[in-house]
């Protein structure tokens, strides 16, 4: 019982949290006190803040957010993750470098790099050792549940975005969550999915620039399905990867 106390459990009322700060973020908005372009901004950094000070009351789990031991065998261990996400950069810079340059793109930039940071320090900095108290020595089990947790909170998307747009969204960010996570667990740097999920997140601009209010994206049912079980199958492979990549690691859960 004290193992789901101290861990399932309150990863669960971490989970609630990161939820109530998205709307208390929202409330607050609503409020117009900060400015449009700014209200990413806003909603994310207040999500960093109040999950931090969660961190600091009641998680107490060590956030091990740079090490540089080793750096070039810990860029090897990134490297199937590095290939995947330079293929997404790849296809997606084409796109913002055609953009009409304004500040507003210095601005979107530099709310990519926190959604990377914000992200990252919540589901694998803070959430995923929390979990793994409640799986010692068995850091794939608490992976996959922090990576079901990250695709699950997409989900809050479905309030101003089709659920055919969201279903891949949900899949990619488990993707993408457990190969973070993996990282993260065989480097003990989260600095390196940092700078991988913000790379990935790149197209935010371009959709930033052309919907602001990322409200209306849609996506045909049977283009929704078809990039679902793509991201499935991907899915699957990156498990197994991880699996092996962090059979004989732990996961620390104590500052």
């Amino acid at each position: 019982m004290q193992h789901f106390k101290r861990g399932l459990g309150l990863a669960l009322l971490l989970f609630i949290w990161v939820i109530a700060l998205f709307f208390g973020a929202a409330w607050i908005v609503r409020l117009n006190w900060i400015p449009t372009h700014f209200v990413g901004i806003f909603q994310d950094a207040f999500v960093l803040f109040g999950v931090w000070i969660f961190n600091r009351l009641v998680g107490h789990v060590p956030v091990q957010l740079w090490s540089g031991h080793h750096l070039g065998q810990q860029l090897c261990l990134a490297l199937p993750t590095i290939l995947i996400v330079g293929l997404l950069f790849a296809a997606n810079i084409g796109r913002v470098l055609q953009l009409p340059f304004s500040t507003l793109i210095l601005l979107y930039l530099g709310y990519v790099l926190l959604i990377g940071i914000t992200e990252e320090y919540v589901f694998r900095g803070v959430l995923l050792p929390i979990v793994a108290r409640s799986f010692p020595n068995q850091p794939l089990i608490s992976i996959l549940i922090s990576s079901a947790f990250f695709g699950g909170l997409h989900l809050m998307n479905s309030t101003h975005i089709s659920l055919t747009y969201v279903l891949p969204q949900i899949l990619f960010a488990m993707l993408l969550g457990t190969l973070f996570a993996g990282i993260y667990v065989c480097t003990h740097n989260l600095a390196l999915p940092i700078i991988l999920h913000s790379l990935t997140d790149i197209s935010v601009i371009v959709q930033l620039v052309k919907h602001p209010s990322m409200a209306n994206l849609n996506m045909p049912v049977q283009t929704s399905i078809t990039v679902a079980l793509f991201y499935a199958s991907l899915l699957v492979m990156a498990i197994f990867w991880v699996a092996r990549q962090t059979e004989h690691q732990t996961i620390k859960t104590e500052i």
